[in-house]
């Protein structure tokens, strides 16, 4: 047996108390229900062709979210099936080119920004000067304000954009996201039950209370705004609870293929099984023993077309 193999056995075993609060369900059936009330308010660009869309939908606060919209030739004969790509940190929509993958295997893209990353999306809502140690800080102490529920309600409504796009086969939506966007994917997965296939690569917010112990990636950020506001611990641990995998995981019901990379430092492989094992669907785990968080590149994109191959091809 190799080292890696005993590793791997070992995370298998990770069994993680959840630390959900009791209004949970609740809250998250009260989002998903904004989602679908709010209008989104489509807007196209100038610059679009029928099969490259530059557009805006609304997120809940009225902030315009820039998105690419791309369909693949086969959309001009009958309903395609649609990947909606979340990307990572720090990062952005990205350009039509990126999705040249996705686009040959038959796929329509959607690919939203996450607000105030590199990206050209803002936000209507305003948040407070505190959380100066990333994203994930901001507005942190006011849950309904954070940025967190509204880049999570974002997404939630890109979801709604693919079924109300007529070109979209609403049977075969997949997300799909690396790092922060792989986090994104499983909560899409665990949240809204149109989505049929989920990919989510070295993915974060899983284990959270582990990751700000160890100051894990984003996570150090979270170490630092609690050691400047400790009176503020309670609440913001309760927040960031509702976003945690080791809670979301078990609500998932489609398949899923997660990556994990046994090197990584930015998503510790420990805390990715803390939530992949608690995922009771079809799933698979692509174990890349010498990868940091970088996961398995061009390698793992092979993979991830070959596993949505296999759950859509039949469904036409």
């Amino acid at each position: 047996m190799l080292p890696s193999d005993r590793t791997v056995a070992e995370l298998e075993t990770v069994n993680v108390p959840p630390t959900a609060p009791p209004d949970m369900e609740a809250f998250w059936q009260a989002a998903l229900r904004r989602c679908e009330e709010v209008s989104l308010n489509v807007k196209t660009g100038a610059d679009s062709t029928p099969e490259i869309r530059d557009l805006t939908f609304e997120g809940l606060d009225g902030t315009p979210v820039r998105t690419w919209l791309l369909l693949p030739p086969e959309a001009k004969t009958r309903q395609v099936p649609v990947v909606i790509c979340c990307h990572g940190a720090d990062l952005s929509r990205g350009k039509p080119e990126y999705f040249a993958h996705w686009l040959a295997a038959g796929c329509a893209v959607i690919s939203p920004d996450f607000r105030l990353q590199r990206g050209t999306t803002g936000s209507v809502t305003v948040f407070d000067s505190d959380g100066t140690s990333g994203w994930w800080t901001l507005n942190l102490n006011d849950l309904m304000n954070s940025y967190l529920y509204c880049v999570w309600t974002d997404f939630l409504r890109a979801v709604r954009l693919a079924r109300e796009t007529p070109e979209i086969d609403r049977r075969r939506i997949a997300v799909d996201g690396h790092s922060q966007g792989g986090g994104m994917a499983l909560g899409l997965a665990a949240l809204d039950r149109s989505v049929a296939l989920c990919m989510a690569d070295v993915p974060s917010s899983c284990w959270m209370e582990q990751r700000i112990h160890t100051r894990s990636g984003g996570a150090a950020g979270i170490a630092d705004y609690l050691a400047k506001f400790p009176e503020r611990a309670a609440t913001v641990r309760r927040n960031l609870s509702y976003f945690d995998h080791i809670n979301l995981a078990p609500e998932i019901t489609c398949p899923v293929l997660v990556s994990v990379g046994l090197q990584d430092t930015i998503c510790p492989p420990e805390c990715t099984y803390a939530a992949y094992n608690k995922i009771s669907s079809v799933k698979e785990m692509a174990v890349y023993p010498q990868a940091g968080h970088e996961g398995g590149k061009l390698e793992h994109r092979v993979r991830k077309l070959e596993f949505l191959k296999r759950f859509f091809e039949g469904e036409k």
